[in-house]
Formats: structure tokens, C-alpha cells, sequence
């Protein structure tokens, strides 16, 4: 009896070790040096980081920095510090890579205006709260979210229904809904009709909960943020699991003459996804537009007042729409469209913003996996 237990125990080590070890062999290792552009030497203090997610660091006295346990993708790794050139570059990573990179920031001199948000008038706070409609979203959870240093930004309405807009420090946002303070680079921002493009880096930190009752319902946000988004749309494609994450999807074409309905033809992924240049990279072509049904939940009522629409789509379910803007996207293993503006998303995807977003490597707890099922 004893020789069974420990024969079972030793198994169950085995297995865990033999788990443990393949997680491990898909995460990378990223270790590299940051350095003064002009004389070499080495920057301590300077702030790394993967756009998107929680993965982050500070260079140490020799400049030299470790980011571990990083998922296979395609990230944009940002470097800062005060007195430098922020600087950005495109960095592919596959899994068990040991990657070793220099980089360089230049010194520059700043003049910045005087950031006082006392003489910014009543024009400043209405685009600023246009803004935050449009970069924050309009969902139960925008309502706790917070911009902490909206001063910063400055905002162009030059032409009739446009809003541009560019911020002079980074944007520090909490989002009390799923519990992250966010540093968000806004790279750019622009919105015209009924379009809304944007580009930056956001950094995710989870925040510290009070009691064990907030990490959960901030747990039961995430998981709820998480579902139904392009994110889990991608994962879902990727891993040829579309029908059982609950999501259809249809090419669909606009009618040719007044009165006709549009033509709509189930897609499969087999005929959406290729491989891509590296094997952490798929390839996904289509014509037309893609239809996307999320059939695990239904419209929030709020989403027909943004989207204007009287009535709900088909009962219980999210209807969303895909548009290319070049011939293919690259979508990485985490589900992100390497390009930033790839495609255009409509319905449901185009609905949810900043406020629901989730970091890269977030995954729903296995808790609430279990209790979906």
C-alpha cells in the first residue's frame, strides 16, 4: 500500500515536471543592454517593456535587463527615459528563444508647454470627453475607468466631426473594472465619420485588491472582457476552435441592386489561415468583409444606443464585422494582428475599447473555464 502511494506520488511529480518543462520550452528569454546613443554608455534606470502586456522591467547599473516567461508573438518592445528619445522596435520571439539585443536611445531636449489643466477651457473638457467615449469605450466598464493626468493631452478639430489628438506624456489610466493601471504611449489617434483609428503602447500592471471578494469579481471581469473579443475570436481561428469558443463566421457580400439582401457564405478556418514567414505567425486572407457571430452572449443594451440600432441582432448572440484594409494581416500565437491598422472591426469588436482590453498573455482562470462548462 505504501509502495503504491509513493510509485503515485513520484508519477504525479513526474507529470508536473514533464508540464512544467513544456511551459517553460514555449516561453522566451529576452536579456539585452540599453546604451546612450552618443557615447555608450550604459543608461541605468531605463524602462523596458512588451506593448500590451504585463511584461516589464528597469535596466540596471550596467544598462543590462531580463524580460522571462515571454509568450511566442510578435511584440513591439519600447525603451524610455527621461532626456532620451523614446524608441520602438518590432521584435519577433518563438518559443524557447534566448534572444540578446542592444539598444540605443538618442539624448534629446524637450520644450514642453506648461501642462495645467486650470487654463484649459471649456472646448479642451469637451473634446476630452469626447475622447474618452472614443479611446476608453462606452461599456459598463468605462464607467471605472480613470485617465489620472488628462492634461497632457492636446486635441486638433480643425475639420467638421474630427477629432485628433496627442499626449505630452504617456497617459496613466486605472481601470478599477479589471483591476490593471495601464501606461498608455499614444502614438496616434484619429477619428473621422464613423471611423476611429488609434496607435500606442500600453503597459498593463495588475493592481493589489483590498479583499479577496474584489480580486474575484476583477477575476469575473476579466474572464467576461476576454470573451466574445477579437482576441478570443483569433485564439479561437488559430486553434481551429471556432464552433466549440461558440463564434460563426460568414464572407459576406453587399447586394448588387436595391431591395436584394446581403449574400452571406459559412467560412471555415482551413480557408482564412496559412502559414506565416515564422511558424509563431499565421497568414489570414479574405475578400469582401467577414461576419462574426459570438453566440455565447448577448447585445448590451448600451451597445445599441452607440451603434444606434433599435433592435438586437439574432437572440443571445454578439454580431461583429472584419474589413481589410491590404490584401492579408499577420495575426501572431497570442491572437494580435502584428499590423497596427490591418483591419477595420465593426459591430461588437469596434464597441468595445481601451476599457475592456485585457493584457496579450491573459488567459480566463481554469476556475471559471470549469464553471462555464
Amino acid at each position: 500500500m505504501q509502495r503504491n502511494r509513493t510509485i503515485l506520488i513520484l508519477l504525479t511529480a513526474s507529470l508536473f515536471v514533464i508540464g512544467l518543462t513544456d511551459l517553460l520550452h514555449a516561453q522566451a528569454f529576452v536579456e539585452g543592454k540599453v546604451v546612450d546613443a552618443d557615447n555608450g554608455q550604459p543608461l541605468q534606470g531605463a524602462h523596458i517593456f512588451l506593448s500590451g502586456t504585463t511584461i516589464g522591467t528597469y535596466a540596471d547599473r550596467s544598462g543590462h535587463f531580463v524580460l522571462r516567461y515571454v509568450p511566442a508573438g510578435s511584440y513591439r518592445i519600447t525603451v524610455s527615459m527621461i532626456g532620451y528619445e523614446r524608441m520602438v522596435r518590432n521584435m519577433g520571439v518563438a518559443g524557447g528563444d534566448r534572444l540578446s539585443i542592444e539598444l540605443s536611445l538618442t539624448p534629446v531636449i524637450y520644450e514642453m508647454e506648461e501642462i495645467n489643466v486650470d487654463h484649459l477651457g471649456r472646448k479642451w473638457r469637451r473634446n476630452l470627453a469626447r475622447f474618452e467615449e472614443l479611446f476608453l469605450g462606452m461599456s459598463a466598464n468605462a464607467d471605472s475607468v480613470t485617465i489620472l493626468n488628462p492634461e497632457v493631452l492636446r486635441f486638433d478639430t480643425n475639420f467638421w466631426g474630427r477629432l485628433s489628438a496627442e499626449a505630452l506624456a504617456p497617459l496613466q489610466i486605472v481601470n478599477k473594472a479589471l483591476g490593471y493601471e495601464i501606461t498608455y504611449y499614444l502614438y496616434e489617434f484619429k477619428h473621422t465619420g464613423p471611423t476611429t483609428f488609434w496607435d500606442g503602447e500600453p503597459l498593463f500592471k495588475e493592481m493589489t485588491p483590498s479583499d479577496p471578494l474584489e480580486q474575484f469579481v476583477w477575476e469575473f471581469n476579466r474572464y467576461k472582457a476576454f470573451h466574445g473579443s477579437i482576441r478570443h475570436f483569433w485564439l479561437s481561428v488559430l486553434e481551429d476552435r471556432v464552433e466549440e469558443e461558440g463564434f460563426r463566421i460568414y464572407r459576406v457580400w453587399e447586394p448588387m441592386f436595391p431591395g436584394q439582401r446581403n449574400h452571406r457564405v459559412k467560412v471555415s478556418t482551413e480557408n482564412l489561415v496559412s502559414p506565416g514567414e515564422k511558424n509563431y505567425l499565421k497568414e489570414v486572407r479574405f475578400s469582401r468583409s467577414l461576419e462574426i457571430i459570438y453566440m455565447h452572449e448577448e447585445e448590451d443594451r448600451r451597445y445599441l444606443e452607440w451603434a444606434n440600432e433599435r433592435h438586437r441582432g439574432l437572440r443571445g448572440s454578439q454580431v461583429s464585422w472584419l474589413e481589410l484594409t491590404g490584401r492579408f494581416i499577420t495575426v501572431d500565437k497570442s491572437g494580435e494582428i502584428v499590423e497596427p491598422y490591418g483591419a477595420i472591426q465593426r459591430g461588437y469588436f469596434g464597441f468595445h475599447r481601451l476599457a475592456d482590453l485585457t493584457p496579450r498573455e491573459y488567459r480566463p482562470d481554469d476556475f471559471f473555464n470549469s464553471a462555464n462548462r
